[in-house]
């Protein structure tokens, strides 16, 4: 693993993080959200002791930056959607090892609660878990069907099937089933209280990132699938987003040309209306690395979660790390 690192650092790309939320250790337990998007403040404190050891962490604003040929690594890091655990966690952290990130916000979602309904959805999972029920998923969904008219599989669905199942429908018409769905089982049963992060960042709290040396990009206006819109709701979606940032931020510590697509949907259609928008840097999740002379709409990220640090036991495992952060990505790019 130590010489994939090695191999990245002299060639001079950048390997460019995702992550999500940061959570207390103490409040894992009532965490909604998806397993794959979360690390707990233990773990991302661990990952931080890494990268100021082994990579050189570069500021948003240096990506143009020449690219140097190093035994360490350049790598940027990213969160997506804004949370508010994003200020109160992981920005002191990031304050103590001297690094800075692009954080990409939600702009019409400002200040929400409960923003998102991946984290409804789950807590719906839970609390049938938690109680025993002998309601199932398919019960609860038993009004949705897929293109072909086909309904939710019965029996035993793991929660990341569930959510790739939902995401075939739009948002509004899974926000009223899972309404529906909550209503149904809300007695004798009572759902999972939200844990008290399950916020975004206000335009204030965004301000406060930057003056503490971060910048703030867009992740569209309302975290919608770009490649499901037609051209002109994509459009809307870039146009009214980068608007926000534009006017609730100060411009120079705003990121307003750069973009991470939401589930890092994107297609040639998506980014080339992204460019005409104005955009000039678009991140996916792809894993990968980026040079300077590659796509500059399609940029390759890595994503960071309690899995890519911690070994199954829990504790911090170096060569899971370099796993996640080196070997993968070298595999999925071409130096």
């Amino acid at each position: 693993m130590k010489s994939a690192r090695k191999k990245i650092g002299a060639s001079g790309a950048t390997l460019v993080l995702t992550l999500h939320r940061v959570i207390p250790d103490d409040a894992m337990e009532s965490c909604r959200s998806p397993h794959g998007m979360v690390i707990r403040e233990s773990a991302f404190r661990s990952l931080l002791v890494y990268l100021s050891k082994n990579a050189v962490c570069v500021k948003p604003g240096d990506i143009d930056q020449p690219e140097g040929s190093s035994t360490r690594p350049r790598v940027l890091i990213t969160f997506d959607d804004g949370w508010f655990d994003n200020l109160a966690i992981a920005a002191p952290l990031l304050a103590q090892f001297g690094m800075s990130a692009c954080f990409f916000a939600v702009t019409n979602y400002a200040g929400r609660s409960q923003p998102f309904w991946p984290e409804r959805a789950l807590g719906l999972v839970r609390a049938l878990h938690d109680s025993k029920s002998q309601i199932s998923l398919r019960d609860l969904f038993s009004h949705l069907v897929d293109a072909e008219g086909t309904p939710l599989p019965a029996g035993p669905i793991k929660e990341e099937e569930l959510l790739s199942w939902l995401k075939q429908f739009d948002p509004e018409t899974i926000s009223a089933a899972i309404s529906d769905a909550e209503r149904s089982i809300s007695s004798p049963m009572t759902t999972r209280q939200p844990d008290p992060w399950e916020r975004l960042m206000t335009w204030d709290e965004m301000h406060t990132l930057t003056r503490a040396g971060h910048t703030i990009g867009s992740h569209t206006a309302t975290h919608a699938l770009l490649t499901q819109l037609t051209s002109d709701e994509v459009a809307s979606e870039l146009l009214t987003s980068s608007t926000a940032l534009e006017q609730h931020m100060v411009p120079e510590h705003t990121e307003r040309h750069w973009i991470a697509y939401p589930n890092g949907f994107t297609d040639n259609r998506v980014r080339e209306l992204t460019a005409k928008c104005g955009y000039h840097y678009g991140f996916t999740t792809v894993s990968g690395l980026w040079r300077k002379e590659s796509e500059p709409l399609a940029i390759p990220r890595v994503n960071v979660w309690d899995g890519s640090v911690l070994s199954p036991e829990g504790t911090f495992d170096e060569s899971y790390l370099e796993y996640t952060l080196f070997f993968r990505p070298l595999l999925a790019g071409s130096l």
